[in-house]
C-alpha cells in the first residue's frame, strides 16, 4: 500500500506569527491566492487560519457583543483552528478520509510543512483518471462502429475472422475483442468500413494499434513516468472516434 510520502505534495505551506494582525494575514492570502495559511509561535506550528475560521471568529465577536472590534485589532491568534496533520507513514487512503472532512491537511516532510488541499487532491485524481477514461471512452466508440458497419452481422464476422487458425483468440462478441482485433478486423473488412472513415485506413489502424499499446502499458502497470504518457494522442483519438 501506497503511503502519503509517495504523494507529490509539492506545496509550502506558508506560515505567519500568531500575534500578526488578522487584516494582515487576510490581506496577505488575499494578494497571493491562498485559502489558508499556517500560523506560528516560537517557530513551532500552532494552527492553520482559513477565511471560514476568521468568519467564524467575527460572528462568535459579534454573539458576544464585542463585534466593534476590527480586524486591525485582532490577532491571527484569535482564528487558529487545528491544523489537520497526517503522519508521512500513513496509508494514501487517509487522505481522502481527512479530505472528506477538511478542505485540506497539513505533512510533515521533514525539510518543512506541506499542504495538501481538496482542490489538489481532485486536480491530481482527474490527471491520473484521464487516460482511463479517454480509453473506455474510445474502445466504446470503436465497438459501435462495428456495430454499425457490419450490424446483425458483426458476430457472424468476428467468428469467420478470427477463427481457429487465427493468431488471435475468437471473441464470443465485440465486447470480448481487444485493440488489436479491432485494428485487424477494420483492415480486412475495410469496404465496410471505408464509408465511415474516408480513405484514411493506414491512419486508423495505426491509430487503433498505438491506442491499444497505451491501455496495455497503462492497465498493466507499465509506465515508468506519467507524465510521458501520450495524452495528446489519446484526446485526438477520443475526439476523433466520437465525430464519425
Amino acid at each position: 500500500m501506497y503511503t502519503i510520502a509517495d504523494l507529490p505534495i509539492d506545496n509550502r505551506l506558508r506560515t505567519v506569527r500568531y500575534d500578526l494582525a488578522l487584516e494582515s494575514a487576510l490581506r496577505r492570502m488575499f494578494e497571493n491566492g491562498y485559502t489558508q495559511v499556517g500560523v506560528e509561535r516560537d517557530g513551532e506550528l500552532v494552527g492553520i487560519v482559513t477565511y471560514r475560521s476568521v468568519v467564524r471568529t467575527l460572528l462568535a465577536f459579534h454573539q458576544l457583543d464585542v463585534g466593534h472590534k476590527t480586524l486591525d485589532k485582532v490577532s491571527v491568534g484569535a482564528a487558529v483552528e487545528d491544523a489537520h496533520t497526517v503522519s508521512e507513514d500513513e496509508a494514501v487512503l487517509a487522505v481522502f478520509d481527512a479530505l472528506a472532512e477538511h478542505t485540506y491537511i497539513v505533512v510533515d516532510r521533514g525539510e518543512g510543512w506541506h499542504i495538501l488541499t481538496d482542490y489538489d487532491l481532485l486536480t491530481r485524481l482527474k490527471r491520473m483518471l484521464e487516460p482511463f477514461l479517454l480509453i473506455e471512452s474510445i474502445e466504446m466508440r470503436l465497438r459501435e462502429i462495428l456495430a454499425r458497419a457490419l450490424g446483425d452481422a458483426l458476430s457472424d464476422e468476428l467468428a469467420a475472422t478470427f477463427d481457429e487458425d487465427h493468431p488471435l483468440p475468437t471473441p464470443a462478441s465485440v465486447d470480448h475483442c481487444s485493440y488489436a482485433h479491432y485494428a485487424q478486423f477494420i483492415s480486412i473488412h475495410w469496404a465496410e468500413f471505408e464509408p465511415i472513415f474516408d480513405d484514411q485506413q493506414d491512419v486508423i489502424r495505426e491509430l487503433v494499434l498505438e491506442i491499444g499499446d497505451m491501455r496495455n502499458r497503462l492497465f498493466h502497470f507499465r509506465i515508468d513516468d506519467p507524465e510521458e504518457f501520450d495524452r495528446d494522442l489519446l484526446r485526438f483519438g477520443q475526439s476523433y472516434f466520437s465525430s464519425v
